[in-house]
């Protein structure tokens, strides 16, 4: 939704050119932003979450600041982790850096929620 191309046949290393320019679809980023002022507005206890795996760098950044508005994102690099080593690596073999680089791996301040199993393992 964040993309003119939908992550089709894309990779995102972290270079701020990839989230921003002609690639970005602004209707959509713009919607997101108006639905969480609108969630935050009307009931200022909600949380919102967003999937993304771009790694979009304003997704959890108040609107105020130019940001999405979401409050939290998930960490979907964990379970994507688990279900590596479970399936491919021999648990003797496991690296100690690749579990704390998942746990880690996300924008100082920015908050996510961490969980093992993802509804894509479920399939």
């Amino acid at each position: 939704m964040l993309y003119q191309h939908h992550g089709i046949n894309t990779a995102f290393s972290g270079h701020y050119h990839e989230y921003f320019g002609p690639q970005a679809d602004v209707d959509a980023c713009v919607y997101l932003m108006m639905a969480n002022e609108v969630i935050h507005e009307t009931h200022p206890d909600a949380i919102t979450i967003a999937e993304d795996v771009s790694g979009m760098p304003t997704l959890c950044r108040p609107v105020q600041e130019g940001g999405l508005g979401f409050d939290y994102r998930l960490n979907m690099a964990i379970p994507d982790t688990w279900i590596r080593l479970l399936k491919e690596v021999r648990d003797e073999d496991w690296g100690m850096m690749d579990l704390v680089n998942a746990l880690c791996n996300r924008r100082y301040t920015e908050k996510t929620v961490a969980y093992a199993e993802s509804h894509d393992q479920a399939l």
